[in-house]
């Protein structure tokens, strides 16, 4: 099985960022999908070229809205080029119902994934975002998935975007951050806290530079689970691609999903091509 991982961060491949990607980011990601990933699952994380390399800017819902379109251009041709499904690896699910609806493969994201799959381990959830300014975002994504019942609501953890990011190397502040908003979830009643973000939830999974005090990762806060959303993620995917594969119904095209015609598809070949964005796989 061959799964397209599209990240919404861009840079070139060679510079300061893109060096970072491909040294700290790609390799914790790839040890949270080993730990439960099926054997013959190989993953390819692509990057754009393009857009927004800082988590400040994401913060920021105009600049996030129009960086989104990379990720749909990232995945456009990931069955032709033979892959099984296509996970998105950002919390706030950019484009995945237009994807989803452009692809005759399996598309996933961590928001949506995560979500469904709290619901099946507790009643309510709480989801802690990356920043103040994306909650109204994630909250929306929870009322469009119909969860809104199923959820206590979403706080923002106290850090910076540089502060989140350098997680990944060393997580004692991000960790404590994150224990004290989830405390106040749990307060609300959440039963499972969601790390809003791909690279929050590997940090939390992990703990790196904090293995001496949390050996195992931050997997739970005063017995409340920590969801593993890239974990989720992977097995959401890797259960679409088995249906797929084995002719039992995996998606419908009645409406939400319903495919453009080959006229509609002629008439939009100004948007659907690709701009010169770019993008390089590791």
């Amino acid at each position: 099985m061959k799964i397209l991982l599209v990240n919404i961060p861009a840079a070139e491949e060679d510079s300061e960022v893109g060096v970072f990607f491909k040294k700290v980011m790609v390799p914790l990601l790839r040890k949270n999908l080993e730990l439960v990933k099926q054997k013959d699952t190989e993953v390819t994380f692509r990057f754009p070229r393009k857009g927004l390399a800082s988590m400040e800017a994401i913060f920021y819902s105009y600049m996030d809205y129009l960086n989104s379109t990379t990720a749909f251009y990232a995945a456009a041709h990931a069955e032709e080029e033979g892959f099984d499904a296509v996970m998105i690896a950002c919390a706030g699910d950019p484009m995945l119902w237009e994807i989803r609806q452009a692809l005759n493969i399996p598309v996933v994201s961590i928001g949506e994934s995560s979500m469904i799959m709290s619901t099946m381990m507790g009643y309510k959830f709480g989801l802690v975002a990356i920043s103040p300014y994306n909650i109204i975002g994630q909250e929306h994504n929870i009322s469009k998935y119909g969860l809104r019942d199923r959820s206590v609501g979403v706080r923002a953890i106290p850090e910076s975007g540089d502060e989140q990011v350098m997680a990944m190397q060393d997580a004692h502040h991000t960790i404590e951050a994150f224990k004290k908003v989830a405390r106040e979830l749990i307060y609300d009643g959440a039963e499972i806290i969601i790390p809003g973000c791909a690279l929050m939830s590997p940090a939390m999974r992990f703990a790196p530079g904090a293995e001496k005090e949390y050996p195992n990762g931050l997997t739970e806060v005063d017995g409340v689970p920590v969801a593993d959303v890239v974990g989720d993620t992977i097995k959401m995917a890797e259960m679409l691609v088995s249906l797929k594969k084995a002719g039992s119904s995996w998606i419908s095209r009645k409406a939400l999903y319903a495919q453009p015609t080959p006229l509609a598809k002629e008439h939009g070949q100004a948007v659907l091509q690709d701009d010169g964005i770019g993008f390089w796989d590791c």
